[in-house]
Parts: structure tokens; C-alpha cells; sequence
């Protein structure tokens, strides 16, 4: 498996005509191939960024009543953010034994670079919007 990081036009042009002639062997030769495009993951500096802002949120906020953890604020915010802008959003299962309710689907440690800024977007602008103190 070959992976290759791409990061402007030129260089990824200059890749695929690398790579056409090997490409088109194996496919004349019988083999299937998968081509794979994915963006990267979000960095460092943005989980600290988002997960810094959830905290400050966080200390200052109460849900349904109830003053809940950095963690917990972090799902609610998620969920909420999810929902708002269309995501694949999360949703809320039974547990297996019926007991409680399960929210399932989005994990920030799983966003690109570009879904990690826009939800700290997000959260600076539904934190101003519903009156707390961030950044």
C-alpha cells in the first residue's frame, strides 16, 4: 500500500502522472485497484483549541438544570453542532438493557482539519450567542 501526502495542485498532478504508468499495469494485468482519498485529521493545536473553549464553557454553563463535566459539555456540544449544520449527526439509542439512553456517532477525534475549525466556529459563535465568556 502507498500512501501519499498531497498538498497543492501542482504536487498532485505531478503524483497521478507518476504513477499512471503502474497504475495502468496492474489494471491491464487483471488486478483491481482501490483508490483511497481521504483529509487529514485535526491537528494538535485545534483539539486544544476546541477543547479549551468546551472548558470555558463548561465552567460557566448548566443543562436541564444540572452543572455536567468538560466531557460531558463536550457531547452536548457536539450533538448540538452536529445538528445544526447538517453533520452526520449523532443520535440517541436505548442501552442494551433498556435502562438508560446511549448518544451515539460523532467524535471530534475523528474530524478533519476543516470540520475541527468549523466547530470551533461553532462554538465561539454559540457561546457568544447564548451569553458565555470565551477566548
Amino acid at each position: 500500500m502507498a500512501v501519499f501526502k498531497l498538498h497543492n495542485y501542482p504536487k498532485a498532478h505531478q503524483t497521478i502522472l507518476d504513477l499512471m504508468p503502474r497504475i495502468k499495469a496492474r489494471l491491464q494485468s487483471g488486478n483491481v485497484l482501490t483508490l483511497t482519498i481521504t483529509e487529514d485529521n485535526r491537528s494538535l493545536d485545534q483539539n486544544a483549541m476546541f477543547h479549551a473553549l468546551i472548558g470555558q464553557i463548561a465552567k460557566q454553563a448548566k443543562a436541564a438544570g444540572s452543572q455536567f463535566d468538560e466531557d460531558d459539555f463536550k457531547k452536548l456540544l457536539v450533538f448540538q453542532w452536529s445538528k445544526e449544520t447538517g453533520k452526520k449527526a449523532s443520535k440517541i439509542v436505548p442501552s442494551l438493557d433498556g435502562g438508560s439512553i446511549v448518544q451515539l456517532g460523532l467524535q471530534t477525534h475523528k474530524f478533519t482539519k476543516a470540520e475541527a475549525s468549523e466547530f470551533t466556529e461553532w462554538l465561539i459563535a454559540w457561546a457568544t450567542t447564548n451569553g458565555f465568556d470565551v477566548v
